[in-house]
């Protein structure tokens, strides 16, 4: 194996391991439901709070999904092998 694939295959297994941690998915849960307490508890004319609880939202959920495309996309490429 290449340096970059062993350098590549390490940066998975840690992504990998940090998403299969409890105690991180628990801190994400926690910071989203923040979030959505800070809009549900908002004032209507509090436009800027509910806004910026929002874009928290949607860059912990595009963090998240980033994380685990790495992993799967590492899983892809296992099954493709046991296909061929």
């Amino acid at each position: 194996m290449t340096k970059l694939v062993t350098l590549i295959m390490d940066r998975q297994a840690e992504i990998k391991s940090v998403l299969n941690t409890q105690s991180f998915l628990d801190e994400i849960k926690e910071m989203t439901k923040e979030c959505y307490a800070e809009i549900q508890n908002s004032n209507p004319e509090d436009i800027a709070i509910r806004e910026s609880a929002y874009q928290r939202i949607k860059a912990i959920d595009s963090m998240m999904t980033r994380l685990q495309s790495v992993v799967d996309n590492d899983m892809i490429k296992d099954k493709s092998w046991t296909i061929l």
